[in-house]
């Protein structure tokens, strides 16, 4: 596993774009990118504000990198293309995403704008200027979805899949965990809580997510330009599965308080679309290993299947969610997904 000299040839003196730059990991990638010396960094999101105090303000970027801040939604098609004609990337990670679970199941329109449409126009501009390699940054929730947010994550993954089919570029999708320090993860919720005075919501005693650092998990994606081929789906072994309990009560002790005794803890029962236990990322049936102990590839043969009128389908699919009518818009995606549940 030779990752340094790999990244160092992939990275140094290109131009690199990442959506959802003022996020959790997007940040975290723009920080780490600045070790080999791109040519550039275009940093997109929704808030200028935003970007400029996570990028600028917070991020250790080296001095040499030029880091470029651009105010832009996915959704909005004719702006990323004005962003990938004018910065002509050559390496693309899409990080922006509607993530949450409870959120996308109340509003699924706007998760398929913006998990679906979203990655549509990113891809769409890539393709344009013929962008060498991009990271679609998907969910572990996108197999077997129960969830809108995994069922739309899923549907990214496939407009990668034939992009990457009709381009021949190295455009592929790594599913992660859930990232410990995710702004709308249960980390921040319960910390929330505990200032707050309690009490932690738990949706289940038995619960158990994978968990992993946003530093290791952009370390990852970030190595993962060495492994990606063309409509690959990648996994990224990190992290340790652990009783959501037991994480809120480690929480509520590092803030010198006692579980239950100063903060009450109340179960209030798993939602639409929450599994009581996530799948830990390992290699087996599902999952086959590569050169790099922490990166593996889809074994599935159904990870490299089409739809059938892929293309108009989603563009249906597109039209019902801007009509805002939800069980025609939940019927389409059960097309398109018919493993979603």
């Amino acid at each position: 596993m030779i990752v340094k000299e790999d990244l160092t040839r992939i990275i140094k003196g290109k131009t690199v774009l990442v959506t959802g730059a003022s996020g959790t990991v997007g940040s975290e990638i723009v920080s780490q990118l600045s070790r080999w010396f791109p040519k550039q960094i275009v940093c997109v999101g929704r808030h200028k504000d935003k970007l400029h105090e996570v990028i600028v303000a917070r991020s250790k970027v080296h001095k040499d990198v030029d880091i470029i801040l651009e105010t832009c939604d996915v959704c909005d098609h004719s702006r990323i293309n004005e962003v990938f004609v004018t910065y002509m990337p050559d390496i693309v990670f899409h990080m922006a995403a509607e993530k949450d679970i409870r959120s996308t199941d109340a509003d699924p329109a706007n998760a398929v704008m913006v998990n679906v449409k979203g990655t549509l126009n990113v891809i769409a501009g890539a393709c344009e200027i013929g962008s060498e390699k991009l990271v679609f940054s998907s969910s572990i929730k996108a197999s077997q979805p129960t969830s809108v947010m995994g069922a739309t994550k899923r549907i990214g993954e496939m407009i990668v899949k034939s992009a990457a089919v009709n381009s021949e570029k190295s455009y592929y999708t790594v599913r992660l965990s859930n990232v410990l320090e995710s702004i709308g993860g249960v980390y921040a919720l319960f910390c929330r809580q505990i200032e707050n005075g309690g009490p932690i919501t738990i949706t289940h005693p038995d619960a158990e997510r994978v968990f992993v650092d946003a530093k290791v998990t952009a370390r990852l994606l970030l190595e993962t330009l060495a492994y990606g081929t063309p409509g690959s789906i990648l996994a990224l072994a990190a992290g340790d599965k652990i009783r959501v309990i037991d994480l809120a009560k480690r929480l509520i002790n590092s803030y010198g308080l006692i579980p239950e005794d100063d903060i009450a803890i109340s179960y209030v029962g798993l939602r639409d679309g929450e599994r009581l236990v996530e799948e830990t990322i390992a290699p087996g049936k599902k999952w086959k290993t590569t050169s790099h102990g922490e990166i593996l590839m889809s074994n599935q043969p159904g990870d490299a299947q089409n739809v059938p009128g892929f293309d108009i389908i989603v563009d249906e699919l597109l039209k019902i969610a801007d009509s805002q009518e939800t069980d025609k818009l939940l019927h389409k995606i059960r097309i398109i997904v018919p493993e979603y549940y």
